[in-house]
């Protein structure tokens, strides 16, 4: 018998291939469906997906609830939602490291961030839309613009654990 392959929706992908179904408010190749993550309706079927995936994203929206709703429409029980987000502890010490301040991206809108999480919030909002078995913890993402101070970033996010640039959020939506 033929093993399926998984569906994962990679939401906010921008030039990201990790995934086999992609939406981003600028789509950047032909295969990414124009969708804005804060208030559109996602353009795929209830229990459709095995894994939703988004990184860097979560910050930058005004509407998380929707997000986190629309993307447990979207899942197959026993599926789940991963999340990786600016880490709140990370940004009072450094600043912004994001893009170096809140310049003009390429698409000509100003890049902010709407909001920074700790662990516990990203529990919590997982938790309010109904998702289960959580497992949040501080994370490195390796970003360009870590490159450089990537060694002491570690060494710090070892020591103290809460000041880690990245929070990686992972529940199920429970049967």
């Amino acid at each position: 018998m033929k093993k399926s392959k998984k569906r994962i929706l990679n939401v906010g992908c921008g030039s990201d291939t990790y995934g086999t179904h992609f939406i981003d408010l600028y789509p950047t190749r032909k295969e990414v469906i124009k969708c804005n993550a804060d208030k559109d309706k996602f353009p795929f079927p209830d229990n459709y997906f095995d894994e939703v995936y988004s990184k860097c994203l979560f910050e930058h929206l005004r509407n998380p609830l929707h997000f986190l709703k629309e993307s447990y429409r979207v899942l197959k029980k026993g599926g789940r939602i991963v999340i990786i987000t600016d880490s709140a502890g990370f940004f009072g010490i450094f600043g912004s490291v994001h893009h170096g301040g809140y310049e003009k991206t390429s698409f000509g809108d100003e890049d902010r961030h709407y909001a920074l999480f700790t662990t516990n919030h990203m529990k919590n909002w997982l938790e309010s839309v109904g998702f289960k078995r959580i497992k949040v913890e501080y994370f490195i993402y390796e970003e360009k613009i870590l490159k450089k101070h990537l060694p002491f970033v570690k060494l710090l996010c070892m020591v103290t654990k809460r000041m880690c640039p990245h929070i990686k959020a992972i529940g199920y939506k429970w049967f």
